[in-house]
């Protein structure tokens, strides 16, 4: 199956407090605003980021646990690495939480993790938990940049502390990164059970 192709984000950032005026790129922290040569420096510091956690996970109790990996991920190329978004976004015709309705985001996710972590047992289980998880972060979209990469860490590392191996590697697998992205931009939960179906994987 091909890949499908999604919209673009928008941003609501009047004052331009993410992006170099007049330009779409992000202000980081090497001053670079040639776009491609951005992307490829963020794709290829976070590579490596990226690398390290796969060896040294940083367990998820929380959403602080949340930022600290965005943070560990984007910290070298951001400085608003691990900090809550201030502008509002959108994809694809569909809005992400509005900024002013984050504190209640946070409390429900931290009672959606710590119910993972308390009470999650079979595979069936932890596959629906995990469903819920992804479905109400990924709405959250806590971050100017970089959700999807974290977000996919978070689920690696909620699996791991279960004993299993969640890799959704988007980059790869096109029915993956199919099920992934329907599954999130559309919140469709059906196509989320069967990508954890398809990748979690007894340790």
């Amino acid at each position: 199956m091909a890949r499908k192709i999604y919209e673009e984000y928008s941003y609501i950032d009047l004052d331009n407090y993410y992006v170099y005026p007049n330009l779409s790129v992000l202000r980081n922290k090497f001053h670079e605003q040639d776009k491609a040569k951005a992307q490829e420096l963020e794709f290829r510091l976070v590579a490596s980021k990226t690398i390290k956690l796969f060896g040294n996970p940083i367990e998820v109790h929380s959403v602080s646990d949340i930022l600290a990996i965005h943070q560990f991920l984007f910290g070298e190329m951001y400085e608003w690495a691990g900090q809550y978004r201030c502008v509002n976004i959108s994809k694809s015709g569909k809005a992400f939480l509005p900024i002013q309705s984050f504190d209640m985001a946070e409390k429900f996710l931290n009672r959606l993790i710590t119910n993972y972590l308390n009470n999650s047992g079979s595979r069936e289980v932890i596959c629906r938990d995990l469903v819920e998880i992804l479905d109400n972060l990924n709405y959250f979209h806590p971050f100017r940049e970089g959700n999807g990469r974290t977000q996919r860490e978070v689920i690696r590392s909620l699996a791991l502390m279960k004993g299993y191996e969640c890799e959704i590697s988007i980059g790869v697998d096109d029915d993956v990164y199919n099920l992934y992205m329907d599954g999130t931009v559309y919140s469709d939960k059906k196509k989320l059970e069967k990508l954890f179906d398809k990748l979690l994987l007894k340790l």
